[in-house]
């Protein structure tokens, strides 16, 4: 059966109905320096390590679909245990067999072996990594700084002739040579992968360093020098503590232990974005000082971070404390070393029961099911219809990736009507994905190389005109345009 018959007969039940709307592609590029979550149930808060922030990541009514994984420039669907992939393949990052750059839209199954089944998917800045049903994780893409996890730094970019970066490598051995399994997620950073495996244990490979960023200390060994891991590496973790849950952003690992407790290690840059208040321990595990039980995390960008405790409020920290609603509403970094609680009047009485966040934005969903927003929304990513004029803009159709260009200070509703339960955002990604409890699936924002799902493939010259592929309204995907791509049309 052909992958367009099988996602549609998947998701088709649930979608059907629901309209789209288009936007892709574009010229602009990152200056990598942006910002996701994990855990042994993934659910619902940022896909992978403290779930996708809701119900099992997409819940019954998607039919198959048990994942949405976003990353900076790629997206997977995890439907019926197979990886699908959509949006950019520079580095190989799409798996696809070879590491020739092209956009990809509508979704594939990526170059895995056919009938061995996965369980969780993640992306992050030019690598991705998925990890199978018998535990084992098996990565693609950039290797410059040994995120293929294969003990070598080796990078073998635009080619489809063996070896090639879009050719998916499985990791066999850890650092110590033993059988590296037993794995229960996966997670992304820029330039460095993670896994958490059964035990609790917590595993990093990749850039720790200041080639792009700062992510010295990842390893939370308490080694400070610059260094490539090219093997997946244990943390070092205080005696007793058992990890079920985790994410980062580009620079700093966050964790949630068994005991609902915060943790976070390094991102040797900047001492507010840990939250621990102890800087000169950023490379080992520190415990966050918040007085309750956490129980999702979610980190944005790579300059703010957010936990949710069991009482349905969240706390708030980091560099850019303007990204928590803190300080002016036109934006300023407003520094927070350690947690502090976020009051939220907009929300009257209502609990938050989900949190995520993308490069720019913060969402949550309320017990009533409404989802909120609030951060830059430059090129869409509040989802509530904000988003630069690029026609009028200082560089036109070209954006230069400054700070608080569209701020939206303080939370709204977006989709207001529909009630949400998953959200599914990284801090890596600058556009959003949410889905409803009748299954619906939702995105907006930036969608310069496909991932939205809305089916648009940017070609000629709306290819560098942002605001004819950005999505600035949460708008619903109907299953057809998951599986169809459509050239856009000359403006």
């Amino acid at each position: 059966m052909s992958l367009s018959r099988t996602l549609f007969v998947s998701l088709a039940v649930v979608l059907l109905g629901c309209s789209g709307s288009s936007g892709d592609s574009g010229k602009e590029e990152s200056p990598e320096d942006e910002f996701g979550v994990a855990s042994i149930s993934d659910a619902g808060t940022q896909d992978a390590g403290i779930p996708d922030a809701g119900p099992a990541d997409a819940g019954d009514s998607l039919a198959g679909l048990t994942r949405i994984a976003a990353a900076e420039y790629q997206l997977f669907y995890l439907v019926d245990g197979r990886v699908l992939g959509i949006g950019s393949n520079r580095a190989g990052q799409l798996g696809v067999g070879h590491s020739n750059p092209y956009n990809q839209v509508p979704s594939v199954d990526i170059a895995l072996p056919q009938g061995l089944l996965f369980k969780d998917v993640a992306g992050g800045g030019f690598q991705s990594l998925a990890l199978d049903v018998q535990g084992r994780v098996w990565t693609f893409g950039q290797n410059l700084y040994g995120q293929r996890g294969d003990g070598t730094t080796n990078d073998y970019p635009n080619r489809a002739t063996t070896p090639n970066n879009g050719q998916p490598y499985l990791i066999l051995q850890d650092s110590t040579g033993a059988t590296f399994d037993n794995v229960v997620a996966v997670r992304s950073a820029l330039l460095f992968n993670m896994a958490l495996k059964a035990d609790g244990s917590v595993w990093v490979w990749g850039m720790s360093g200041t080639a792009i960023g700062n992510t010295l200390g990842i390893a939370g060994d308490g080694n400070q020098a610059p260094r490539n891991i090219t093997r997946p590496t244990r943390v070092p973790l205080p005696q007793g503590v058992r990890i079920t849950a985790f994410t980062t952003n580009d620079n700093t690992i966050f964790a949630l232990d068994d005991t609902g407790k915060a943790w976070a290690w390094g991102g040797g840059s900047a001492a507010e974005n840990l939250g621990t208040g102890n800087y000169a321990g950023y490379a080992q595990p520190n415990p966050l000082t918040i007085p309750v039980k956490v129980k999702e995390l979610a980190a944005g960008g790579s300059r703010w971070a957010v936990a949710l405790d069991e009482n349905g409020s969240l706390w708030g920290w980091g560099i850019q404390g303007t990204f928590l609603g803190i300080g002016s509403p036109t934006g300023g970094w407003i520094p927070k070393a350690t947690p502090v609680q976020l009051s939220f009047p907009e929300f009257g009485s209502r609990k938050i029961v989900h949190v995520s966040a993308c490069g720019h934005a913060t969402h949550v969903i309320l017990d009533d099911g409404s989802l909120w927003g609030w951060g830059d929304s430059a090129m869409g990513e509040v989802g509530n219809g904000v988003m630069l004029n690029f026609a009028t803009y200082h560089t036109p159709y070209s954006w230069d990736w400054s700070n608080y260009q569209m701020m939206v200070f303080r939370p709204v509703q977006i989709a207001p009507g529909v009630t949400f339960k998953a959200l599914h955002n990284t801090a890596q990604s600058f556009y959003g994905y949410a889905t409803a409890t009748d299954g619906t699936i939702y995105s907006w924002g930036r969608n310069k190389t496909g991932v939205l799902g809305n089916g648009v493939r940017p070609t000629g010259d709306v290819a560098g005109r942002p605001d004819s592929w950005n999505v600035a309204t949460a708008t619903p995907v109907p299953a057809h345009l998951l599986t169809t791509g459509t050239d856009a049309p000359s403006l």
